[in-house]
């Protein structure tokens, strides 16, 4: 029977590498602007849709997403022994290719959603994905 203990700590820590590249990816630095322009929504109206109370249970569910999807991640590492910080960026691009874009993109066709959301979020998951499986695979040879 395999081993089912998973280390918390490094769970954490990827989910937290998620979080935080989200609100990089999603600033006005790197996508935001382009994210906004696409849903056609401005700063204004992206701030009036949430009250300060829906966008601390956004943010509260967003969190407890990002560690489940670590939490889950770091399943498939570990059953699969990897080591080192290329295998589990490998494992994490075939989990983001196998297991997101093919879950996700049916969503945005039937909802007839810009292309380009798409793209800005899946090469956010793209990215977000492949850290997390290096940071989790590098961990278990600690």
């Amino acid at each position: 029977m395999p081993d089912t203990t998973i280390n918390l700590i490094p769970v954490v820590i990827a989910g937290v590498i998620n979080m935080l590249l989200g609100a990089l990816w999603y600033s006005p630095y790197v996508m935001g602007k382009l994210w906004m322009k696409s849903m056609g929504k401005t700063e204004e109206e992206i701030k009036q849709g949430y009250s300060g109370a829906s966008m601390g249970l956004v943010y509260v569910v967003n969190t407890i997403a990002s560690l489940l999807f670590s939490y889950v991640l770091a399943h498939i590492v570990k059953f699969a022994s990897l080591t080192t910080f290329g295998e589990g960026a490998n494992a994490g691009f075939w989990v983001w290719l196998g297991f997101v874009v093919t879950t996700v993109l049916p969503g945005y066709l039937y909802e007839n959603r810009p292309k380009m959301l798409y793209f800005i979020f899946i090469i956010y998951q793209l990215i977000s994905i492949v850290l997390m499986g290096g940071v989790l695979a590098m961990w278990q040879s600690l």
